[in-house]
């Protein structure tokens, strides 16, 4: 599935917001296999300007972008994806974060 926002900010009241279709089916993914390894996420977020982007990996190999760059561990510059993108000062994510193995 492929997606495009008006602006980041609506993508992430998106995300965050409790009346939309995203957050709980969200939830309930993470306590339901996110440590087990049986699927795979891959999430990518771009904005317009160099160095904006992410690529989120859980329990899939390097592909897309993912296969192009350097990599680091999930929250090594912080916790949500406004934080990791410069979009954000303040890092505050919407669910716990995945532990680092």
């Amino acid at each position: 599935m492929v997606q495009y926002w008006r602006s980041f900010a609506d993508l992430e009241r998106f995300a965050r917001d409790r009346e939309l279709p995203h957050l709980e089916p969200w939830r309930e993914f993470n306590r339901a296999v996110r440590a087990s390894g049986d699927v795979g996420i891959w999430h990518e977020t771009y904005r317009v300007r160099a160095g904006e982007y992410e690529c989120i990996y859980g329990n899939m190999p390097r592909i897309g972008l993912g296969a192009a760059g350097e990599h680091r561990p999930v929250g090594s510059t912080g916790q949500s994806a406004a934080k990791r993108i410069g979009a954000a000062e303040v890092d505050q994510p919407a669910l716990a974060p995945y532990a680092n193995p």
